[in-house]
């Protein structure tokens, strides 16, 4: 994926408070996931210098939000840093803050230490003693390969040891500090374990005889004595899972807010899962992940070999725990973790449910599960369950090109929920195989018509929200360049970086150029009636279009797309752009990416083109399609989602061959099922236009005339809208200016819906079930470069 098409950090991460400009604005070029030592990494592309703090925070988030054990920062500046010297002498501390997070041994050792560069050599001044257990731990190394990941420069690190009296005297205070801190958690101990007898004590005093009167005169007898009561109680179950006291001072506590720092610490949520292994002392030591709503984080207690089966049993059968502990680094999960000290079972969270409060309650026609490879993120049966529980009669099930969720969706019906009717359906993969090459043909004869080769650029890919930079054209007769028109636009904004770079065209060249409104009058008047020609011509031709109506003006003009034509002529090539075509041809290509230059390519390839229709019987431009149909090669086919749904028995099997048939006959990359092979098994199928991939809305996103973007629709059974949050990105890219944009495509498809009578319905693409579940495919999409 090229770069320009990559997420930012704050994209991809929307719930983290960033400070960093930096950090939020650099590129997430790569995620990967180690399952075996449970790491994140992300490679990020970087523009300036972050600040070791922010990375720090960042990477706490991380830890904290999704769970892993270890989190990896790679950083890929764009430029070589400067005075990364004075940077490092700046940022010491919070580089051994960084250090201490991953290493917690280093927090004391580094503690007011200072540092002097020398070349490529840091010298770390240490304030107290350590130096051999740092070097014995190869702490210099590991300190020397992530200030080179920090700051992309190699530095051997050495330790000395200084101690001057002041640090000493700081030393001492230190140490005092701890001892004053010991002896204060000694006597808290002391108390808490006369707090425990005390509360022994009450509870044996509680338990003793109870005595009642008797009518003997004054007699007593014990309850469990008494004639009346049955010799067998049944025992109460004790809250207590562990521990001995039920007693906790500590006030609950967010896992999400837990540090190294937090101490004892309260916690109540649910368990994930549990797992437990013996120790040499004979005892069992049992972890367990416990989930609170805003984190999870492991636990672990240390239980007697005669306690073991009933504690696991009781941890996996309640609802949720409550656990008072001590928070703190692990050192061999290499994580911060929990100590438990007591454990009572709770009730568990208090989950906020969903509800569907409409009375007439819709259809959802447009569903992913689990089955949706790399997306959907939600079992068959969890959806329908929420379906019947939100009072759904129907829902269908729409997986990208495969049906592998129908059987535990019909096993659910079946056993379940007979009054549920689930509608079978696919996202397929639709390849259109009928594309003309040629649009608004007037029957024209190839050799006495008069083309008009063009090519634009311009300051990004949207016609909406970007402008045109240079117009080039090259009129051409008989395989002949009879006119030429050139000329730099001033797009009355500031050209990106990037774009500079590919087009060579900077602000500076274009300052001085007519506006669009000067040049497109002249543009009209140079082509007239000619057949227009360019490659990929949707794309420059959407440009002149989109002006042309802004200005009141028309452009009605045939064109031929030589993109198109290059799949039907030259079907072995596996790419086609445009230098590589002309390459394959012979033809040398002297510039590219400056408009004529490029025109004066496409020219020649065109002339060759030309010929080859000739050969093949061409004699005017309706003959194109007729002489050429069928010869395009599947794999280089463009593909538009659509949704297939099945509306009985032989819909279904015929939705079942068009899978196989796009996993067996035309499976590139994704399995592709060609518009004309749908027609041939169209019987009891109904045909949607699916998302923003859909054909129908990339047309109208294209800016294609109402004439094509009907003509596209009248394939279909009925068209789709979604809602605009569903399409924000296109915002974020820039494809679109506004929310009102995207508002007016719903408005537009509505419009063609209502022209051409067919149904316009609304649905969500359902992806996961709940809000909170969309930062998983978040995620899922960001590793995929999505």
């Amino acid at each position: 994926m090229e770069e320009q098409n990559l997420k930012t950090v704050k994209q991809v991460f929307k719930d983290h408070d960033f400070t960093s400009f930096a950090l939020s604005e650099a590129k997430l070029a790569c995620v990967n996931i180690y399952k075996k030592s449970n790491t994140l990494e992300l490679k990020l592309k970087v523009t300036s210098s972050i600040l070791v703090k922010d990375l720090t925070d960042f990477e706490i988030y991380l830890e904290k939000r999704f769970g892993f054990k270890n989190i990896e920062l790679k950083l890929e500046p764009e430029k070589q840093l400067d005075n990364i010297d004075e940077k490092i002498q700046s940022e010491w501390q919070e580089i051994v803050n960084y250090m201490a997070y991953k290493h917690p041994l280093t927090k004391a050792l580094l503690k007011n230490s200072t540092i002097k560069i020398e070349g490529n050599k840091i010298i770390i001044n240490m304030a107290m003693k350590g130096r051999v257990v740092l070097e014995a731990r190869g702490f210099d190394k590991i300190l020397s390969n992530k200030l080179q990941e920090l700051y992309q420069k190699k530095y051997i690190v050495e330790f000395q040891e200084e101690i001057t009296q002041e640090m000493l005297e700081k030393y001492k205070e230190h140490a005092k500090e701890i001892e004053k801190q010991a002896v204060l958690l000694v006597q808290k101990e002391a108390e808490e374990q006369a707090q425990e007898k005390q509360l022994e004590t009450n509870t044996k005093e509680d338990k003793q005889v109870q005595k009642t009167p008797n009518n003997a005169g004054g007699e007593t007898k014990s309850i469990e004595e008494a004639p009346w009561e049955e010799k067998e109680t049944k025992e109460e179950v004790s809250p207590v899972i562990y521990g001995r006291s039920m007693k906790i001072k500590e006030d609950l506590t967010k896992i999400i807010d837990l540090s190294i720092d937090s101490g004892r610490v309260l916690l109540d949520g649910e368990i994930l899962n549990t797992d437990s292994r013996e120790l040499k002392s004979g005892k069992f030591l049992v972890t367990f992940d416990l989930y609170d709503g805003s984190s999870t984080i492991t636990c672990k207690v240390f239980v007697e070999a005669e306690k073991h089966e009933s504690t696991i049993k009781r941890l996996k059968d309640v609802k949720g725990v409550k656990v008072s502990g001590t928070a703190q680094f692990d050192p061999f999960a290499k994580e911060l973790g929990v100590i438990a000290n007591v454990i009572i079972e709770s009730t568990g969270l208090k989950k906020e449910t969903r509800k569907d409060e409409s009375t007439q309650k819709r259809v959802e026609l447009h569903m992913h599960t689990q089955m949706s490879q790399m997306d959907g993120m939600t079992a068959c049966k969890d959806l329908l369950k929420r379906a019947v529980k939100w009072g759904m009669k129907s829902i269908a099930i729409t997986d990208h090109g495969v049906v592998q969720a129908f059987p535990d969706a019909h096993k659910y019906l079946e056993k379940d929920h007979p009054d549920l009717k689930v509608i079978y359906g696919v996202e397929a993969y639709l390849a259109p195989d009928e594309i003309s090459c040629v649009s608004f043909s007037k029957g024209q004869n190839l050799d006495d018509s008069t083309y008009c080769v063009l090519d634009l650029e311009t300051t990004g890919f949207s016609f909406r929200t970007e402008k045109i930079t240079e117009i080039g054209i090259m009129k051409v007769k008989n395989h002949e360049v009879i006119d030429e028109f050139c000329t730099f636009v001033n797009p009355q904004k500031p050209i990106p970086q990037r774009v500079v770079e590919v087009t060579n065209i900077t602000d500076e060249m274009v300052k001085d150029a007519p506006t669009i409104d000067e040049v497109l009058p002249k543009v009209l008047e140079f082509v007239g009636d000619s057949i227009l020609v360019a490659h990929n011509a949707d794309f420059d031709i959407g440009f002149l279009k989109h002006n042309c109506t802004e200005l009141g003006l028309k452009l009605e003009n045939t064109y031929i797309d030589t993109l198109r034509l290059a799949k039907a002529l030259f079907p072995q090539y596996k790419k086609y752009k445009l230098v590589m075509i002309a390459e394959n041809l012979g033809i040398k290509v002297e510039v590219a990416h400056r408009a004529l230059d490029d025109v004066d390519t496409t020219v020649k390839v065109f002339n060759v083109m030309l010929d080859m229709l000739k050969e093949k019987g061409v004699i005017n431009i309706d003959d194109v399609e007729t002489k050429l149909s069928g010869k395009t090669d599947y794999k280089s086919l463009p593909t538009y989602h659509a949704i297939i749904l099945a509306k009985d028995y032989v819909g279904l099997k015929n939705l079942y061959k068009l899978v196989s048939i796009s996993h067996l006959d035309y499976f590139y990359k994704k399995p592709r099922v060609l518009k004309s092979i749908y027609k041939k098994y169209s019987e009891g199928l109904i045909l949607g236009s699916a998302c923003e991939a859909g054909e129908l809305y990339r047309a109208i996103i294209a800016g294609k005339t109402d004439e094509e973007i009907e003509e596209i629709a009248s394939d279909y059974d009925y068209l789709e809208i979604q809602p605009i949050g569903n399409n924000m990105f296109m915002l974020r890219n820039e494809t679109v200016s506004s929310i009102e944009e995207l508002q007016d495509i719903n408005r537009k498809i509505v419009q063609v819906g209502e022209k051409l009578q067919k149904p316009v319905v609304a649905t969500c693409d359902v992806h996961f079930m709940d809000p909170q579940d969309e930062i998983y495919r978040r995620i899922l999409m960001a590793g995929q470069r999505i």
